[in-house]
C-alpha cells in the first residue's frame, strides 16, 4: 500500500455538507498533484503586525526576520475537481519564542525545537469558484479567485496568478528539480539532528496544523489539521535563479526572501474540518 492509500484509508471522505447550493464531500481530498513550496523569511516587523490581529507570534530568526513561505499547487485530481492554489503563510506560535540561528533552513530548525508551530493561511487563491466557497465557507480560509497559470512540465517552472481584474497577485520560476541533492540533507539533518531527519522521512504523512484569519466579529482563529503524503519530496537551497514577485498591495511591505525550494509531487493530501483554536 502505497504511502498515499494509506492516507486517505486513515482519513476517507465520511461526510457532506452544502456550499452556494451544492451538496459536497468533506474533508478535503487531493490525490494527486504537486506543490511547489518557496520557502523563506519577511520583515519581522510587518509579521508581527499581521499576526498580532490573531493573538499570535512570527517565529524570528536571529537576523530579526520573521519564517514564512509560498505555495504554488497545481492539483489535478481532488474531490473537489482540479484546481490550482496560491497560498502566502506564516508560521507562528502562541507565546514569544527565543530568536533561531538565522540560516536558509532554519524552518527545520523550528519543527524540531517549536513543537507547537502553526502556519497561518494568510493570503489563500483558488481558481475555480468551487474552492473558494468551499474554503471560505467550509473551511473558514479567507479564500478569493484567481486567474491563474502553473507550469510545471517544463525545465523552468513558472506560475502567474491575477485577481478578477487582471491585476497581478504574484509570479515567478524556479529551475526544475529531478533529484535530492546531498548538500541540503546534510544542512537539514544539522539543524533536525539525524534522528530527527530520520522521524520525518519515516513518517507515512507531514502534519501541519493550518489556522485561519479572524473574521469580523470572531472571537477566535480557527485551525485545520493537514496530512500530506509524498514518496519522494525533493528540498534545496534557494539560488538566484528561484525568482518570485508579489504585486498584491496588501503583500508589498512583507519583503518575502526564498531561503530553500521544497517540491513535492505525486501527492495525497488531506484538509481536516476546522475546529477552534
Amino acid at each position: 500500500m502505497t504511502l498515499k492509500q494509506q492516507l486517505f484509508k486513515r482519513f476517507p471522505l465520511d461526510g457532506s455538507l452544502v456550499v452556494a447550493g451544492e451538496e459536497v464531500t468533506t474533508p478535503y481530498h487531493i490525490y494527486d498533484g504537486t506543490m511547489l513550496s518557496l520557502g523563506g523569511t519577511v520583515d519581522g516587523e510587518v509579521a508581527a503586525r499581521f499576526l498580532a490581529a490573531e493573538h499570535l507570534e512570527p517565529v524570528l530568526d536571529t537576523d530579526g526576520r520573521a519564517l514564512a513561505a509560498i505555495w504554488i499547487c497545481d492539483f489535478t485530481k481532488a474531490n473537489l475537481e482540479a484546481h490550482h492554489e496560491l497560498q502566502i503563510s506564516l508560521f507562528a506560535t502562541r507565546r514569544k519564542m527565543q530568536p533561531l540561528p538565522a540560516n536558509a533552513f532554519s524552518f527545520h530548525r523550528a519543527l524540531k525545537v517549536i513543537p507547537d508551530i502553526m502556519m497561518v493561511a494568510h493570503g489563500l487563491w483558488n481558481n475555480t469558484q468551487r474552492v473558494v466557497r468551499y474554503n471560505s465557507e467550509h473551511l473558514l480560509l479567507n479564500a478569493r479567485l484567481t486567474k491563474s497559470k502553473v507550469d510545471f512540465a517544463s525545465d523552468n517552472w513558472t506560475f502567474e496568478f491575477r485577481d478578477a481584474k487582471e491585476e497581478l497577485i504574484a509570479e515567478g520560476s524556479v529551475p526544475a528539480m529531478r533529484r535530492q541533492p546531498a548538500r541540503a540533507t546534510w544542512t537539514i539533518a544539522g539543524q533536525m539532528g539525524f534522528r530527527g531527519l530520520l522521524d520525518s522521512l519515516r513518517a507515512p504523512s507531514f502534519k501541519v496544523p493550518v489556522v485561519n484569519t479572524r473574521r469580523q466579529g470572531d472571537v477566535c482563529n480557527h485551525v485545520c489539521t493537514t496530512y500530506t503524503a509524498c514518496e519522494k519530496p525533493l528540498i534545496r537551497g534557494a539560488t538566484v535563479k528561484d525568482l518570485i514577485v508579489i504585486k498584491e498591495p496588501n503583500y508589498l511591505e512583507l519583503d518575502f526572501r526564498i531561503s530553500f525550494v521544497q517540491v513535492l509531487k505525486d501527492i495525497g493530501f488531506i484538509f481536516m474540518r476546522p475546529t477552534p483554536l
